[in-house]
């Protein structure tokens, strides 16, 4: 009995493995393509939402795989990744010694994302922190209380934020200048 077992959970993880290597973008393109020529229409829009889904899954682990496991002697800890209703957020906290920075990335798809940089804009256009450039894009920094906060609009739209509670504004400011903020918003096109 156990025999079968293991050779049944083997076969299956065989099958699974193999339905997974199959699953390209690419493939689930041309399926919706030609289902669509075959006037399946259903069958078109859920094969064309699988390969916008698998193009997702690309991107985000295109972006993910920027943020860097060290940055000026801060290690990272693991990614940690959130998608909802077309907001994605994307944090990796960094620590050295007794301090801790959160690299949050946030954004969401299409014109949302056009919107959220916009609100972001207005919000660092009052005045309420000191506005700077941090790798061709603008920064505001912030401090409340002990936190202190970069807030970095990204080109591609969204937002990229980091926060410490037990640090200087120049360490965050010298965090910010040595993170990949750059090649983070290029890789979002």
């Amino acid at each position: 009995m156990k025999v079968f077992i293991c050779i049944t959970l083997i076969l299956f993880s065989f099958m699974m493995t193999t339905a997974f290597a199959e699953d390209s973008p690419n493939k689930s393109c041309k399926n919706a393509a030609e289902l669509y020529e075959d006037d399946d229409l259903a069958g078109a829009i859920e094969e064309a939402q699988w390969c916008l889904d698998l193009l997702k899954q690309e991107q985000a682990a295109k972006v993910t795989s920027i943020f860097p496991d060290t940055v000026m002697g801060f290690s990272g800890s693991e990614l940690e990744s959130q998608n909802a209703m077309g907001f994605s957020s994307t944090v990796r906290n960094y620590n050295k010694d007794n301090k801790r920075i959160s690299a949050t990335l946030s954004g969401s798809s299409g014109g949302m994302m056009n919107a959220f940089s916009s609100i972001a804009q207005l919000g660092m256009n009052t005045g309420m922190g000191q506005k700077m450039r941090i790798q061709k894009r603008t920064a505001m920094v912030m401090a409340d209380g002990n936190t202190m906060k970069i807030m970095v609009t990204l080109k591609k739209g969204g937002m990229l934020m980091f926060e410490s509670k037990n640090i200087t504004k120049e360490e965050i400011i010298a965090f910010a200048k040595a993170f990949p903020i750059a090649e983070l918003d290029d890789s979002r096109s």
